[in-house]
This record gives structure tokens, sequence and C-alpha cells, in this order.
């Protein structure tokens, strides 16, 4: 079920408690419940429309896919084993660009290319592959690779190889 729709039932019915048992104890859990009713509907629609509802979506394509579409590629560089045949887990090498999460991107575009380990003192993270493709923070593109630093480090070397 969707946030918005669980969070809608549940302020529904602190509304019904409240005005049953009308008393002030329920008026600041259901004035927080109706703050995140509100953030979970209008700001989520927001930022969808920001992505883009239309962009395709890259855990539904598959390798076969893209390379019906673009062609047989030059180099397949697996990036994460655990979803070989799925956009998310290769970038496709072609003669003069890249398919990065079932993007295409120009390999002129690239600027830099390196990892980095996502994990933070409290929780062990993925390593990252990081493609940098343009001058702000926003323009970089994150590629889970696994929990495996020398993976990581090999897969940014394929792609360094195939610029």
């Amino acid at each position: 079920m969707k946030k918005s729709i669980i969070l809608g039932v549940i302020a529904i019915t602190l509304i019904v408690l409240y005005t049953t048992t009308m008393t002030s104890a329920f008026l600041p859990l259901i004035i927080i419940l109706l703050m995140a009713l509100f953030y979970a509907i209008v700001m989520n629609e927001f930022f969808r429309r920001r992505r883009g509802i239309n962009a395709p979506k890259p855990f539904e394509c598959t390798v076969d896919d893209l390379t019906t579409e673009f062609g047989e590629p030059e180099d397949v560089i697996l990036v994460n084993a655990t979803r070989a045949n799925e956009a998310l887990g290769v970038i496709l090498a072609y003669k003069d660009f890249f398919i990065v999460e079932g993007r295409r991107i120009e390999k002129t575009d690239i600027k830099d290319v390196s990892f980095n380990n996502s994990g933070t003192p409290y929780t062990p993270g993925e390593y990252q592959i990081i493609i940098v493709v343009g001058p702000s923070r926003s323009d970089c593109i994150h590629v889970n690779a696994g929990f495996d630093a020398a993976w990581a480090r090999d897969v940014v070397g394929q792609i360094k190889k195939n610029l």
C-alpha cells in the first residue's frame, strides 16, 4: 500500500476519534499526521513531476532490452553481480557512449569516474561508482557496486579503459 493511503486512513481515524471524544489530547497527533499526509501526497507529486513521470525506470529494463534498442555493445562492464541482467547491474560500453542505468551518456560528457564507500559509522554501505557528467553535484551518477572495494576499483578501471 502507498504511504499516502496508510497515512490518510490513520488521519481519518484520529479525526473520528477526536470528534467522538472531544478531548484535546488527540489534537497534536492529528496535526502531525495531517502534516505527514500533506507531505506524502503533495510533495511526493511535486518531486515526481520534477524527476519526470514518463522517464523510463531503469529497474524495468533488462540488458536484452537495451541491446535491442542500441545494438551490441563493444564491452559489458558488470557493476553488480546480483543484478547482472538488469540495467542497474551493468554498464554497456559502445564506441561513442555508455549506457548507465538505462540512460545514454556520451563519452565526451564524462568528466571523471571514481568510487566511494557510501557507508556511515552506523550502517554499512555499498561502494558506489561515481560518474561525473557536469560541474554540479547533481550532475553525478551513482551506481551501486556491492560491498567490495577491489571490485569497485576494477569497475572504475574498466570504465576508464573504455573512455
